[in-house]
């Protein structure tokens, strides 16, 4: 998990273009999981962003059909303050 190894987010191979999604809820992080890691997500990253991050984001009200989610771009990823890495192999 490339958040475990540098302490923070950043775009790589596994990011949309210059930037990532991030879920509004955890209860969405879970589901995008199931649908994107064969039905059995092994963790979820709790976030906090600053105001400012969150006024330049591009939100969207039903990514997927799942829910809520924000799509946070460059430097910017750098900033988001990581709470906590839960699930079943953390």
């Amino acid at each position: 998990m490339d958040v475990g190894e540098c302490g923070r987010l950043r775009t790589g191979f596994n990011s949309c273009g210059s930037g990532k999604w991030v879920a509004g809820t955890q209860t969405g992080a879970w589901r995008w999981g199931e649908a994107l890691d064969a039905g059995f997500p092994a963790r979820v990253v709790i976030l906090e962003l600053d105001d400012e991050i969150v006024e330049r984001a591009h939100f969207v009200d039903n990514l997927d059909g799942i829910g809520p989610a924000a799509y946070v771009e460059g430097d910017d990823l750098t900033r988001i303050h990581i709470v906590e890495v839960v699930g079943f192999d953390s």
